[in-house]
């Protein structure tokens, strides 16, 4: 019976007989091997890539049609002018402490940010989408600012295994042909550029899907509002800071 099964779904089946600590690690070495397998386009990688992938969504905590892609973009009724100028006065306050994390800059919540994390209207829009996800309380505020900064393909950690993410600004100097865009990484080697403009938000289980943000150029200017949120019931000190 073993002999026919993918690796994907040996993998999983792995991850079964785990402690809990134990499927912890598998799943951040199944996530770091998802992020240096997307760029790498050589046939020889596509097997491994294909199983990773396969491994990732069948660990799937979610019950979608289909873990790959968006969940959801637009820009949800509850996002008023009023909110998203809320969003933009409170980024900028936020901005100032912000502290440097991998290839962009952090800034924890604030007051406005942390109201709307756990908002029964933000609840609403995840469920009419993903069912059964429940909210981690943690926003955060992601600065790109410095020529190159972007994010590499790679899968969150649990605690944004389902990711609420806002786009609050986009500066674009003249001369920039192709601005700085979040991708969609898919198992066969394809990919899907979002380009979203302030106000849009978009839902997708990046526990599951490899995704990057291309490097800004010079001049160029990011600021994205994200949401975590967690599977209903899960063990908070596994989601939680």
């Amino acid at each position: 019976m073993t002999d026919t099964l993918t690796m994907g779904q040996r993998l999983a089946d792995l991850h079964a007989t785990l402690t809990p600590a134990e499927q912890a690690n598998l799943k951040l070495i199944l996530g770091l091997s998802a992020g240096q397998l997307v760029p790498d386009k050589a046939p020889t990688s596509e097997q491994s890539r294909r199983a990773v992938s396969e491994a990732l969504e069948i660990l799937c905590p979610y019950d979608v049609a289909d873990p790959r892609g968006l969940q959801y973009r637009g820009r949800p009724d509850f996002l008023t002018d009023e909110l998203l100028a809320s969003f933009i006065a409170e980024k900028d306050e936020v901005g100032k402490t912000a502290v440097p994390f991998d290839e962009h800059y952090l800034g924890c919540g604030g007051t406005v940010a942390d109201r709307v994390a756990v908002s029964p209207e933000l609840a609403a829009l995840v469920a009419s989408v993903v069912p059964k996800a429940e909210a981690t309380g943690i926003a955060s505020y992601l600065f790109y600012r410095d020529a190159g900064q972007g994010i590499i393909p790679h899968i969150d950690t649990d605690i944004f295994s389902l990711n609420v993410l806002m786009m609050l600004e986009h500066e674009i100097p003249d001369g920039v042909e192709e601005p700085s865009a979040l991708y969609m990484h898919y198992p066969d080697g394809t990919e899907e550029r979002l380009q979203l403009s302030p106000g849009e938000v978009v839902i997708f289980l990046a526990g599951t899907q490899a995704h990057s943000r291309t490097p800004i150029a010079e001049g160029e200017r990011v600021t994205i509002l994200t949401f975590g949120f967690m599977p209903e019931g899960a063990p908070l000190e596994n989601y939680r800071r």
